[in-house]
């Protein structure tokens, strides 16, 4: 879909858009839905963002983050709506219902495992950052730009790119966060705030959490599993969760990092992360999920344990299938 059908699809509809990002929103995700957000407000458009789950703390700083609804407190239906950073509906959690029935969906998104589902589809699977698709959209538009829109797509290209260390960091990524920080941003403190800062709750929850810290026999794989109770004896908030997603890959030797999250519901959100050869998304896809090479998540049923001995045996035959032929290949 070109930039332009979306720009006349967001831009000359004068019904409110409702905004989506996908359940337990990360960085990308919220920087992405403000961003669409500030465009309407150029545009003069109404606009109502929702999501099932309260924005996390961390990203609190971000201009119109008070905007965000939760999905129960909305009633209304939509004939036009937008999800962005979601590779498929159900990501979009309870959520799409308040889309009317033959209602538009306009889909942005940078995830390999998009299924289309919109009306519209802006995917842009080789983009590091969904911010960094709506960037291009806005530059190839040649709209408007100002600090508070810059911020919030600089967030989300911090967010994805873990600070510019991922294996998505590319030459245009460097190039569009240079133009972003032309509009008076303080990279050192989205830096901070995004990817370091952490509340007493979280570094409890840390504490706990590592306390689960599991590395598989073949010293290739390794796991978080977080439970409600930590999360109650920690004071943390579920969305503080993601903290600890960095620490199982971060293990020497380690391939495959998983973090486990054992939702209210009962559900078990899995984020995958790998480092250099086993394509997570696929693992993910087997559950339902999706996402990228080195970076995917899935939800699978609970309880906690069940779901960590479901998931770990697809990621087992994973590694070890992938190994295999990385070894044959340099035999």
């Amino acid at each position: 879909m070109s930039f332009q059908a979306i720009y006349e699809a967001l831009r000359v509809p004068s019904d409110p858009l409702l905004i989506i990002c996908h359940v337990s929103p990360d960085g990308d995700a919220i920087g992405a839905a403000l961003a669409v957000a500030h465009l309407c407000d150029t545009f003069g458009r109404p606009c109502v963002l929702v999501n099932d789950d309260e924005i996390p703390e961390r990203y609190q700083f971000l201009p119109g983050v008070e905007r965000f609804l939760r999905t129960s407190a909305v009633t209304e239906f939509f004939q036009y709506a937008v999800a962005v950073d979601c590779a498929d509906l159900r990501r979009l959690g309870e959520a799409v219902r308040l889309i009317a029935p033959n209602g538009q969906l306009i889909n942005i998104d940078h995830h390999g495992t998009n299924n289309h589902f919109g009306t519209l589809n802006l995917v842009q699977a080789e983009a590091s950052a969904t911010c960094l698709v709506l960037y291009r959209f806005i530059r190839a538009n040649q709209l408007p730009m100002n600090r508070s829109l810059a911020l919030v797509l600089y967030t989300g290209i911090v967010f994805d790119t873990g600070g510019f260390h991922y294996n998505n960091t590319t030459p245009e990524i460097h190039l569009a966060a240079a133009d972003l920080l032309s509009y008076d941003i303080e990279p050192f403190l989205v830096a901070d705030r995004v990817l370091e800062a952490m509340t007493r709750e979280q570094i409890e929850l840390v504490r706990l959490g590592l306390s689960t810290l599991t590395v598989h026999e073949s010293g290739l794989i390794a796991y978080v599993a977080v439970d409600q109770s930590m999360l109650k004896a920690s004071g943390a908030r579920d969305g503080d969760v993601e903290v600890l997603l960095p620490y199982p890959r971060t293990l020497v030797g380690v391939e495959v990092g998983l973090l486990f999250r054992e939702r209210p519901d009962g559900m078990v959100k899995v984020s995958l992360r790998s480092r250099e050869f086993v394509d997570v998304a696929q693992i993910a896809l087997v559950f339902g999920g999706g996402g990228h090479v080195r970076a995917a998540g899935c939800e699978v049923p609970g309880p906690l344990q069940s779901a960590v001995q479901i998931v770990m045996k697809e990621v087992e035959a994973a590694v070890h299938e992938t190994l295999h032929k990385v070894r044959e290949a340099n035999a």
